[in-house]
């Protein structure tokens, strides 16, 4: 069966399969470090929240794979009542008669025997993203190539700026060159504000913002000499803001499908703003498109139409750099997917959060009590989806969850802090547009 990451469509049906893949794409999972297994693991559980989300992203005629955890007692009612949830918010929900569960850690195996016992059962098998994890399911060693070819921020460091698109400036070395006098005129070139980037790993795990050559050598500390490692100019944000699209790359074209405003909390990615006011003008939408042309060109493509991120800044004066691509479906196209089918006009926040165990039913009345599109106030709220894995923070079980805040985001955060207590969402309280 057809597997890839294709843009969600109506045109054909969908076996939707998502876990922790980033790290086996350039990484063998049996060779970790253990910072690397510690954070490969810890993707791999918050992508729970990404296959729930999928019920809600996909249609009727599709189906879903997702953690057996779900079928406990202690998550699966938790799973129908978001179940019905989706059902309200949009016309069609993937069926809970086409969920198939699987194991955390054999995830992929599983799925693998589940699509050779039902064969023909839809078009495709979606992934997150072609990876060596997921080798059985798609079986390509040539797509397999091209992924880390258009997901590599050292391929795209070293062939983007051919293309004509304008990049950050940047070095691409191993580490046994970080003591070198390249390196320490690069950081006084730019005042010793530098980025550091790995290969590998999600969610801001392998980028950091470094103030000097022994920082750096500190942040690569457990790598073998041969790691590589990319430093790049740290654009002030003061001066630029960060954004980020996605793309619909077919044989046949290439369109923006939405734009959203980074949000950070803490120096790390917890969500998006999505806003008719977030938008690209013109001229930075031909830099945008020449970068699906870039991934087009190194093989990155379907006729189904398959999903690229891009990561960028756009400058007070109008300026554009363009810092990454992901080659994959990217975490704020679930939220945008599910607001454009529910046809939101107000700014919406998705955001990742946590929420203490013992508190999960209080938390779950809160959404349905403000659901959008039922609750009408000066702030509403979108349920995206929640993780089934115990979150152990100071002698307490949290559950990760994921939502949007429509609408006033301080009259969010007052409402919720009331009702539930600081302790629910508090990376929400965090969160400053």
């Amino acid at each position: 069966m057809k597997a890839g990451s294709f843009f969600p469509s109506l045109k054909y049906s969908s076996l939707y399969a998502m876990a922790g893949d980033d790290c086996s794409l350039f990484f063998d999972l049996e060779n970790l470090t253990e910072k690397q297994k510690e954070d490969h693991l810890s993707n791999v559980e918050l992508t729970s929240m990404l296959q729930i989300a999928l019920t809600c992203v996909g249609n009727s005629h599709d189906h879903l794979a997702v953690y057996d955890a779900y079928k406990s007692p202690e998550w699966n009612k938790t799973l129908l009542r978001y179940h019905n949830f989706y059902k309200r918010l949009v016309d069609q929900v993937v069926p809970i008669e086409n969920y198939s569960y699987h194991p955390k850690l054999n995830f992929y195996d599983s799925v693998a025997k589940y699509v050779n016992q039902n064969k023909g059962i839809v078009d495709v098998v979606n992934l997150y993203m072609t990876s060596g994890s997921n080798a059985v399911i798609h079986q390509d060693e040539e797509l397999l190539g091209i992924n880390r070819n258009v997901n590599s921020k050292k391929h795209f460091a070293e062939n983007a700026p051919s293309f004509g698109i304008p990049t950050p400036d940047t070095i691409v070395i191993k580490k046994s060159e970080l003591e070198s006098q390249k390196v320490y005129d690069f950081f006084l070139r730019y005042n010793n504000k530098i980025i550091i980037k790995l290969l590998g790993l999600a969610g801001s795990r392998n980028v950091a913002s470094v103030n000097s050559v022994q920082e750096a050598s500190l942040y690569v500390d457990e790598y073998d000499d041969e790691m590589i490692i990319l430093l790049q100019e740290k654009l002030d944000l003061a001066n630029f803001t960060e954004m980020t699209v996605d793309l619909c790359i077919s044989d046949e074209d290439i369109r923006i499908a939405n734009t959203r405003k980074i949000l950070f909390a803490d120096g790390l990615w917890v969500g998006n703003l999505i806003s008719e006011s977030v938008k690209v003008s013109p001229e930075h939408q031909k830099i945008l498109i020449k970068v699906g042309e870039y991934a087009r060109y190194h093989g990155y493509s379907s006729p189904e139409g398959s999903n690229c991120g891009i990561d960028f800044f756009i400058g007070k004066n109008g300026e554009i750099s363009v810092t990454e691509i992901n080659a994959r479906w990217t975490g704020g196209l679930f939220p945008a997917e599910i607001l454009a089918q529910i046809n939101n006009k107000r700014d919406a926040i998705p955001f990742f959060d946590i929420v203490p165990i013992e508190k999960k039913d209080i938390y779950l009345d809160f959404l349905d009590k403000y659901l959008v599109g039922e609750f009408e106030g000066d702030f509403a709220v979108l349920p995206i989806g929640f993780g089934c894995f115990p979150v152990p923070i100071e002698g307490r079980d949290y559950f990760y969850t994921w939502q949007a805040a429509i609408g006033d985001l301080n009259a969010f955060k007052e409402r919720k802090n009331s009702e539930l207590g600081n302790d629910v969402m508090p990376t929400a309280d965090k969160i400053e547009l």
